[in-house]
């Protein structure tokens, strides 16, 4: 095994190696890796809600976390929900920043082309990876897609539903908004695969 295979083996097998080592620079604090060995240890459940204050990198964690799950499983299919479109497609930009970096580049090269004008998509709301096990699969959604709490994304197959920051201070304290919440919620569902996973982050602002 070379060098870089046994690199690329080690990231692939842990959170924390992975964010490592694709941004050197990061600063992980005692709750970011705690955080990190909750979501993968061995008796993890399929659906995770992790509630952190603001300004504890939770949206970035898991950002890593989404990039990091798409490198071992390319031919998989997120949705990614925020309370808001502008919200998730800042999410999706940050995935992508992570996919597009040099040092991921050199680890994973089959996983997208390096001339963005031939990537199967790289849009703003959503991406594909262009690793050749989606076509083998016969995969025919992005591998990630962008959506607010209410956008209509009927037709959408998600092996894994991201939810971050759903509650927000402008739905969080109302009884109306807090409904408006639990019932966008319950339909999302609908297109998730059996089996799927659910993965949710945000803050906690009110009691209910």
């Amino acid at each position: 095994m070379t060098p870089i295979e046994q690199i690329r083996e080690a990231a692939e097998a842990d959170l924390i190696t992975f964010i490592r080592l694709v941004s050197p620079k990061r600063v992980l604090g005692a709750i970011h890796e705690e955080l990190c060995r909750w979501w993968q240890r061995e008796d993890a459940k399929a659906s995770q809600l992790a509630l952190l204050p603001r300004g504890h990198q939770k949206s970035q964690l898991i950002a890593y976390r989404a990039a990091w799950w798409i490198t071992k499983n390319p031919e998989t299919t997120i949705l990614y929900v925020s309370a808001t479109a502008d919200l998730a497609e800042k999410q999706l930009y940050a995935i992508k920043q992570i996919l597009d970096n040099p040092i991921y580049k050199r680890y994973w090269p089959e996983m997208i082309q390096p001339e963005e004008g031939r990537r199967e998509k790289w849009a703003v709301s959503e991406f594909a990876v262009d690793h050749p096990k989606r076509k083998t699969e016969g995969v025919r959604d992005s591998t990630v897609k962008a959506a607010g709490l209410t956008t209509n994304v009927t037709g959408f197959h998600a092996d894994v539903l991201i939810y971050d920051d759903i509650v927000v201070p402008s739905n969080a304290y109302t009884e109306e908004g807090r409904d408006k919440v639990a019932a966008a919620y319950s339909q999302l569902a609908s297109v998730a695969n059996p089996g799927a996973l659910e993965w949710v982050v945000g803050t906690r602002y009110h009691p209910k």
